[in-house]
């Protein structure tokens, strides 16, 4: 990465790309707030007490945009520093291959999914104090989270239209088949052009996905087992085991994974404020049609910040220089083990 690019992602650091979508999202809010007024429900009462002023409306939609960047923020160093230690300091840029092979179809690639679902999966057992401390931040702010689950959800459902309904239901697909198209058109692109980036991005955003969302997002669903809220009798209502998925959110987990690992491989301000801003709404889709709580999607929104960031920085370690192979040979006289090392 050339230096200029290194001075611009350090100037435009994760807390000012939240800052230029808050700002961003509430220019938006401001023209359109006579359209979408802004209601808080009190649980237990039926009577919405809206905000009094346009600040403190901001600062409440402020206080809900900022979950999702604050909890990801604190936990994207525990899984990545644990499976890299420092080696991400000392990475290769973006358009170097790294550890990843030349591509996706081959067996090499295999290899390198199976070694990445080892190193995700015991990450937690080599966690040092700092990172389970940015971890238990992280439990908390999902906790913070679900304590307004009844209340996100009623005020979104209260204020849900046929034109936003029909736009989410079909903007929820870059949290599933969509996302693959993405993936896809990575791949086709950078095996056409010969262009190193998009096909690094292709095969983190894929790992990712199978790992994160796949592997362990499904596991922990089936196990929690969270009704979700368009069937549920209460708030928190879990049945381990029964097929109920609600905790966390697939989609936001998906999403968050192919957005986290675009973001990391085009290190341009614009990107990750698109990307991350994209991901969120795919979050708040899954809210508005009902399907999940806001703690759900927080809790996917790490899953697939926090694993594809951990993927995307292994990849890009500098490969060892040496290479051991091991050859078993036969002949008249017996048979035996050819090792081999190159350096």
């Amino acid at each position: 990465m050339a230096a200029a690019d290194q001075r611009r992602l350090s100037h435009y650091g994760t807390s000012h790309l939240v800052t230029l979508g808050v700002r961003t999202f509430l220019r938006v809010l401001q023209s359109t707030r006579n359209k979408w007024p802004i209601k808080l429900f009190i649980e237990g009462t039926s009577k919405p007490v809206a905000p009094r002023s346009p600040r403190l409306r901001r600062l409440f939609l402020f206080g809900l945009l900022s979950i999702i960047p604050l909890t990801v923020a604190l936990a994207q160093s525990a899984t990545a520093e644990a499976i890299n230690g420092n080696s991400a300091v000392n990475a290769p840029s973006s358009d170097s291959s790294g550890i990843r092979p030349d591509h996706i179809w081959t067996t090499d690639y295999v290899d390198l999914l199976w070694n990445d679902t080892g190193a995700v999966l015991t990450a937690p057992v080599h966690w040092n104090e700092d990172e389970l401390v940015a971890v238990g931040f992280s439990t908390v702010a999902i906790g913070a989270a679900a304590s307004l689950d009844q209340t996100i959800k009623d005020n979104v459902q209260a204020h849900r239209t046929a034109g936003e309904d029909r736009f989410f239901k079909q903007y929820e697909n870059f949290g599933s088949t969509w996302s693959f198209g993405v993936i896809g058109a990575f791949e086709v692109w950078g095996e056409i052009a010969g262009d190193t980036v998009a096909k690094n991005t292709a095969m983190d955003a894929l790992t990712a996905s199978i790992i994160g969302p796949g592997l362990i997002g499904t596991s922990v669903k089936y196990a929690a087992g969270r009704v979700r809220p368009n069937t549920a009798t209460r708030t928190f209502e879990f049945k381990p085991f029964s097929g109920n998925q609600s905790f966390p959110s697939g989609h936001s987990a998906q999403a968050f994974a192919v957005a986290t690992a675009i973001a990391e491989n085009y290190p341009s301000w614009w990107v990750q404020t698109l990307c991350y801003g994209g991901a969120g709404l795919v979050g708040y889709a899954r809210i508005e049609q009902n399907a999940h709580y806001t703690s759900d999607v927080v809790a996917g929104a790490v899953l697939g910040w926090s694993v594809a960031r951990a993927v995307v920085h292994r990849h890009q370690a500098k490969p060892s220089s040496t290479k051991i192979t091991l050859t078993p040979y036969l002949s008249g006289n017996g048979g035996g083990l050819v090792v081999q090392a190159v350096y």
